[in-house]
């Protein structure tokens, strides 16, 4: 999936959940955005200024996750494929 059709593909469904909402949707929608957002931002400032190893833990706790995710969903991908001679 290309970045555009992403793009294209998240923009189509939040504006189709805030269409036909009145104004007051809109603004209750941005300030819980920005609130989550900030709320992850200051988390992780707090725990990479609290000690250095924290950080490293979390990018490879989260690598993993990641991976774990993907992994599935490219090898059954990566099977089913025609070898080439």
């Amino acid at each position: 999936m290309e970045v555009d059709e992403v793009k294209k593909s998240a923009q189509k469904q939040f504006t189709s959940f805030l269409s036909g909402k009145p104004m007051w949707a809109y603004w209750i929608a941005y300030s819980v955005l920005s609130a989550v957002l900030f709320g992850i931002f200051y988390t992780v400032m707090y725990l990479m200024a609290w000690q250095w190893w924290i950080p490293v833990i979390i990018i490879i706790a989260v690598g993993i996750i990641w991976g774990t995710v993907a992994y599935p969903r490219n090898a059954h991908t990566i099977i089913n494929e025609p070898v080439e001679k």
